[in-house]
């Protein structure tokens, strides 16, 4: 029961750092954890909803050369939730930098450098976007080399996106979860 309650306890406002803030970086950064959120989650609710319903990378190529519309709003959608996932990197580590520096700055490094390789993904998967839709290339050639992604370039993409993302919120969330300046439970969340 002890675990539960300290879960759910809710930080008392005066003891948080964002209570030092001004209404207006609050509102801003309310705003900014709301939005990193729901940028992405139109693009991936538009492409379940009427997106084709394959995992293969021709039928991807496919549906976007015959729905340019939906596809580029799609990829809008993606490429605008960026600076608000950078913004939700600084906030957690203002939140948590009190009473775990090190850990909030590491986090927030590895965290940045996750972001970064994800903004290279998103390049490349508009580049793919835009090569689908010019009609001078054959579908199935384009498919190969956007399926494959092996060359070093590509592969440091990657590994920024996933160990920087991966242990960046890790770091993060050890360091919100010891900063006590939001409830545990929603650093678990």
């Amino acid at each position: 029961m002890w675990l539960v309650s300290s879960m759910l306890k809710v930080p008392k406002p005066e003891a948080s750092p964002a209570a030092s803030w001004t209404s207006a970086g609050r509102i801003a950064a309310a705003a900014t954890l709301i939005l990193s959120a729901a940028f992405p989650l139109a693009s991936h609710l538009m492409a379940g909803l009427i997106g084709p319903r394959t995992e293969r990378t021709i039928d991807w190529i496919q549906w976007i050369a015959n729905h340019p519309d939906l596809a580029n709003l799609m990829k809008v959608f993606e490429l605008l939730a960026l600076p608000f996932l950078f913004g939700t990197a600084l906030v957690y580590v203002l939140l948590s930098r009190q009473r775990s520096p090190r850990l909030a700055y590491a986090g927030g490094i590895l965290l940045g450098c996750g972001l970064v390789g994800l903004s290279a993904v998103e390049g490349y998967e508009t580049l793919a976007y835009t090569l689908a839709q010019d009609g001078r290339f054959e579908l199935a050639t384009l498919a190969d080399p956007v399926d494959a992604m092996s060359s070093v370039p590509a592969i440091v993409m990657l590994l920024l996106l996933v160990l920087g993302a991966f242990f960046g919120l890790l770091t993060l969330a050890v360091a919100l979860w010891r900063s006590g300046a939001v409830p545990r439970a929603a650093v678990l969340i």
